[in-house]
């Protein structure tokens, strides 16, 4: 219901407050829309009024691009009927829901129930993780919702956090979004065009054919949200967790997530309350074992303590505080430290250690982070120096964190001060804050880079990979107060950008996806950009905004443009396949985004590799490697599993194996659907046009729908341009292979003939 949102959206999430649409107020009169809640490719979510009775509802609409589409149509009329025909306390209620409008005016509409409150992937993104307890509740809640449904005949396919509402009032779990409920009666899929599911919580049997699943995918993936609550992290891809232990859980509520995760799905419960009822039972056999680790853990203490005060009395002064201490300074000045006669405030106590050259560091030892933290704040203010600027490593001034590469330890701060050089640093694991000054500014920054081992050559392993898909030339390390753009950044590397248009690009690392994914959005947060911005386009209001970018439909990550104080403008973008965010300056809308379009996706090849190895299944698969083969060599291009939106949006809910591809000379991505025989093809293309010459010869104005025939084979063909975007289509079906071709984002018409004629098969 929020999918664009993502992981922490919720349907308190704030866009446009009073939102203008006339294209929706007018056709829907009904609704007075008050604020935007999400917008995806395929449709868009409104909180609004319902003027007749006051009801505060979450408004989906269907853009007439879509409903334009017969068999679109169709498919979203059954999926209302399906969503108005549940009924459970804790599924979204369906006010109200149709078609209204005609020809290219006309918009689809669900009516729903608005929940106040999050939905629960931000209640896990905002507190890491959730007590045994409440997931509890949650699986108890959403199992018997699920179960409802599969009493109808209803499979999801859909369960994962974005699409679990908490109510805030009365912190009730809702279920939404059956947008691609499957019928198992009627084995019809139908979806609504937010989103066609999430592969990460997918079952294996739906991630290799979505079509034959039954209520067990849902326990599956109902056991991959549970596993989220509990951990705080998504599960990992489905072809390592088969071999992988559930970490950082008790063993009964572990060995239930395992059973509810199995990879054969006659291994796991039967239905989802048996695995909500198993659940709660390994929760109850959790809390009985920690009250007796409680029980046996005081008596040991009792004991500790005993031993603890006769060895202070058979051997006084020996304590371990000392040894202790000496363990949280850097191991470069542990050899002769001693009490310190002065400490910082709020510190337990200080030592003060000199290195060989006799370079003395004075580190005050903290009991909580958050005084050492508060202690090193004072140091900064006193200093006058701003935060995130200069460079200890090379400069005399500065404050940032450190080191340049590898995970952040802390923070450290230089200055030169009445012709002394100061440098006041923080480790945050150790709890400790130090500080050492000298006359030699220079022999001080090399001092302090070797003691805390800062004094790394370029590149590293992490800015060797960056230097590897850069697109600039004569890289170096970036300046240590640039990461601070990206603070949980391992490595960043500042080049030289090639082409023109831009003034300066930096590359950051990070360790795993869900990392980057969290520093991007703290990066939209602090930006305050609005989501769904065209930022490519360079059509974001006051050029501030944010949205997801792909390539061949495929999600590849977040980009984010925003101006600076000083004019400049900067685009930030993430690519999550390769763990490496960007960010580019320049001076000119759109000279920057020109550069941002010809450059952020180099080197395609590796980033289509990366995507190809982490899709789960790996791509491709058998049945894709035969449809490969019939794609023509020269438009066999970076080709990829196509996205479930793109699937559903090409051919609905058709059973089929799709390869994506391009850019070919005729349009930038074509879609290679193969379906189990000419029947299903025929059904899903849907098309009885009467002549499609307008397509075969450009003269003719590249319009039209019928039958063709060429070189032996034969099918149906239309073509036209979409609307609104100019883009051009050609889309065709061949009888002899059961194939149909969808190719979006076309060339000209003369390029997209011939490219047809001769290159772009099915062979």
């Amino acid at each position: 219901m929020n999918e664009r949102l993502g992981r922490g959206a919720s349907m308190d999430a704030t866009e446009d407050e009073c939102p203008v649409r006339p294209d929706i107020t007018r056709l829907l009169p009904q609704y007075r829309l008050r604020q935007q809640l999400s917008s995806t490719l395929m449709s868009e979510v409104f909180r609004a009024e319902e003027t007749e009775r006051g009801l505060d509802v979450a408004l989906k609409v269907i853009g007439p691009e879509l409903m334009r589409r017969r068999a679109f149509a169709s498919r979203f009329k059954r999926e209302t009927t399906i969503a108005a025909g549940l009924r459970h306390p804790n599924i979204v209620d369906v006010y109200a829901a149709g078609e209204v409008g005609d020809g290219d005016d006309v918009l689809g509409y669900l009516a729903m129930r608005f929940v106040e409150g999050a939905n629960l992937g931000r209640v896990i993104a905002d507190r890491r993780r959730l007590d045994l307890e409440e997931t509890v509740a949650v699986a108890r809640q959403i199992a018997s919702a699920l179960d409802a449904a599969h009493a109808q005949g209803l499979v999801h396919r859909d369960v994962k956090p974005a699409n679990i509402l908490v109510e805030a009032a009365t912190n009730r779990y809702y279920l939404c979004d059956f947008g691609i409920a499957k019928s198992t009666a009627a084995s019809t899929v139908t979806a609504t065009g937010a989103a066609m599911g999430s592969a990460l919580y997918w079952s294996p049997e739906q991630q290799v054919n979505s079509r034959d699943v039954d209520r067990r995918s849902d326990v599956y993936s109902l056991g991959c949200v549970l596993y989220d609550c509990l951990v705080g992290l998504a599960p990992p891809a489905s072809r390592a967790r088969r071999s992988r232990e559930v970490p950082s859980l008790s063993a009964p509520v572990g060995s239930v997530l395992q059973k509810a995760m199995a990879v054969d799905p006659a291994d796991r419960y039967a239905t989802c309350g048996e695995l909500a009822d198993e659940l709660a039972a390994a929760a109850e056999k959790t809390r009985r074992r920690r009250r007796l680790s409680t029980v046996g853990g005081r008596t040991a203490l009792g004991l500790v303590a005993v031993l603890t005060l006769l060895l202070f009395l058979v051997v006084p002064g020996q304590g371990q505080d000392q040894t202790t201490d000496l363990a949280r300074i850097p191991a470069a000045l542990r050899g002769d430290c001693r009490a310190a006669t002065t400490a910082m405030t709020g510190a337990a106590s200080a030592l003060s250690c000199p290195d060989d050259a006799g370079r003395t560091a004075v580190t005050s030892l903290f009991t909580a982070g958050s005084t050492a933290s508060r202690a090193y704040r004072r140091a900064v203010a006193a200093s006058g120096v701003g935060r995130s600027q200069g460079d200890c490593v090379r400069g005399t001034q500065g404050e940032h964190r450190y080191p340049a590469t590898g995970p952040p330890v802390g923070r450290v701060l230089c200055y030169v001060r009445d012709g002394r050089a100061v440098v006041v640093w923080i480790d945050d694991e150790a709890r400790t804050v130090s500080r050492a000054e000298a006359s030699d500014a220079t022999a001080l920054r090399r001092a302090w880079t070797g003691w805390t081992g800062t004094d790394r050559a370029f590149p590293s392993a992490d800015e060797r990979a960056l230097v590897d898909v850069a697109a600039g030339i004569d890289c170096v390390r970036a300046a240590t107060a640039d990461l601070d753009a990206f603070p949980a950044a391992t490595a960043a590397v500042t080049c030289v950008p090639r082409g023109s248009g831009a003034r300066s690009v930096t590359y950051y690392r990070f360790a795993s996806r869900p990392v980057l994914r969290d520093s991007f959005s703290d990066r939209v947060q602090a930006a305050g950009a609005d989501s769904g911005a065209r930022c490519a386009e360079g059509d974001a209001p006051g050029f501030l905004g944010t949205g997801r970018h792909d390539w061949l439909g495929v999600d590849l990550g977040q980009v984010l443009c925003r101006p600076e104080s000083d004019g400049t403008l900067r685009m930030d973008w993430s690519m999550e396949p390769l763990l490496v965010a960007g960010t580019v300056t320049g001076v000119e809308r759109t000279t920057l985004t020109g550069w941002w379009s010809q450059w952020h996706l180099a080197p395609l090849s590796r980033i289509v590799e990366a995507v190809n190895e982490q899709a789960a299944p790996p791509f491709p698969s058998a049945s894709e490697r035969a449809v490969v083969r019939r794609v023509p060599r020269v438009s066999r291009i970076n080709c990829v599993r196509p996205s479930p939106e793109q699937v559903w949006r090409d051919v609905g809910a058709a059973d089929v194996t799709g390869v994506a591809c391009g850019p070919t000379s005729g349009a930038g991505m074509v879609v290679y659907y193969r379906f189990r025989d000419v029947a299903a093809m025929r059904a899903a293309y849907n098309d009885s046009g009467g002549g499609g010459g307008g397509c075969t010869d450009p003269s003719n104005g590249f319009s039209g729908s019928g039958a063709y025939s060429r070189g032996g084979r034969s099918g149906r063909i239309r073509c036209g341009v979409i609307e609104g975007t100019g883009e051009r289509f050609l889309e065709w079906t061949d009888d002899r292979r059961a194939i149909a071709v969808y190719a979006h984002r076309g060339r000209g018409p003369v390029a997209m003939v011939d490219w047809w004629i001769h290159d772009a098969g099915p062979t």
